[in-house]
């Protein structure tokens, strides 16, 4: 294959899988906590054995997880809890299927009064525990450090602490198909009470990173040169199709 074809045809792939992760970010722009993903390409340059001649390609090399935060904004909601500073809840998978993180604090009590996630899913403490809150509690409080206490007949009772956890590298994040954070186990580490660079803040959810109009406008750029590559391609093809008429038409 000659190299404009090689190229167009690497350029295609890697735009169409830019594309891809474009899309989801705008399909999740309104999704709590969602971070955006991005796309990491690496251009190579190999030497033909033609003097003079090299072929230039695309590879698609990882999508990552972009780590910037959303913005945080106030529900009212005291079972809302929103993370300042980068730390993750753990919740436990069904099915024992292990646990995953995330950032989305839309926090409920299930019918057997365990503290769980907006898809059932049990939040653990830091030690992997489940979190039971008490029968006829009548008001909840979720400190800063993660401690909630709630009030029973008048009394205030500690419940428990929130597990807060962060990864010692964020780029070994990697998103499960639950909608969940994978963070490899040996790269987890437990964020102290004390730390000062993460609280929780009670009443109030996280935002989606995505910029809805800075990715659009990516969408757009996109497909515009998705387009002049497609073009590309094909000019190339009609003028192998053409030199090879123009050979094989005899003298």
């Amino acid at each position: 294959m000659e190299g404009p074809s090689l190229v167009g045809l690497s350029g295609q792939m890697a735009l169409r899988q830019q594309l891809d992760v474009v899309a989801n970010n705008i399909a999740n722009a309104t999704t709590t906590a969602y971070r955006g993903d991005r796309t990491l390409f690496q251009s190579h340059v190999n030497r033909l054995a033609v003097p003079g001649r090299e072929v230039a390609f695309v590879q698609d090399r990882a999508t990552y997880v972009d780590t910037r935060p959303g913005a945080i904004a106030a529900t009212g909601n005291p079972l809302d809890i929103a993370l300042d500073g980068e730390a993750f809840l753990a919740v436990e998978r069904p099915g024992n299927a292990g646990r995953g993180y995330t950032r989305d604090g839309r926090l409920r009590v299930s019918p057997d009064n365990t503290l769980v996630d907006t898809a059932g899913r049990p939040v653990l403490d830091q030690g992997g525990a489940q979190l039971l809150m008490p029968e006829r509690f009548s008001s909840v409080e979720i400190r800063a450090d993660g401690s909630i206490l709630a009030t029973v007949d008048g009394r205030i009772e500690q419940i428990g602490r929130l597990g807060l956890f962060r990864a010692g590298d964020a780029r070994g994040l990697r998103k499960g198909g639950d909608g969940l954070i994978e963070i490899p186990q040996a790269d987890v580490a437990a964020v102290e009470p004390e730390a000062r660079d993460i609280r929780v803040v009670q009443g109030a959810l996280e935002s989606s990173s995505v910029q809805p109009i800075a990715e659009i406008a990516n969408l757009t750029a996109l497909q515009r040169a998705y387009e002049s590559v497609q073009r590309i391609v094909a000019d190339d093809d009609s003028r192998l199709r053409k030199m090879i008429e123009a050979l094989g038409r005899p003298n």
